[in-house]
C-alpha cells in the first residue's frame, strides 16, 4: 500500500513479553520522508517505540522502529562473539 514494505521481527523482553523490530521502506516517485511518516504512525499507533533514521538522509528511503528496546535483554560487548556473521 502506497509503495510502503515491511519486515517484522519479534524480540525476547526480559519481562517475558515481546517486542517488535520492524523495517520499512518506500520505493516510488513521491516524499519518500511524507509517505514513511504516514507509515510509521500507521503502524505504531499510541504505542511506545523508538525509530531509527538515517543521520544524514542519504538514505531516507528506510525506517527501523524497535518496541520494547530498554526492556531488551542486555550484556556487555564481546566482539569476539557479538559479530554480524554468522
Amino acid at each position: 500500500m502506497n509503495n510502503v514494505v515491511i519486515q517484522e521481527s519479534t524480540i525476547d523482553l526480559t519481562s517475558g513479553q515481546k517486542g517488535k523490530v520492524a523495517v520499512l521502506m518506500y520505493a516510488g516517485e513521491e516524499d519518500p520522508v511524507a509517505k514513511l511518516d504516514w507509515a510509521v504512525s500507521e503502524y505504531v499507533q499510541n504505542k511506545g517505540f523508538n525509530e531509527f533514521i538515517d543521520s544524514h538522509m542519504d538514505n531516507p528511503w528506510v525506517r527501523v522502529i524497535i518496541s520494547g528496546i530498554n526492556e531488551m535483554n542486555q550484556e556487555d560487548f564481546d566482539p569476539s562473539k557479538h559479530t554480524l556473521k554468522l
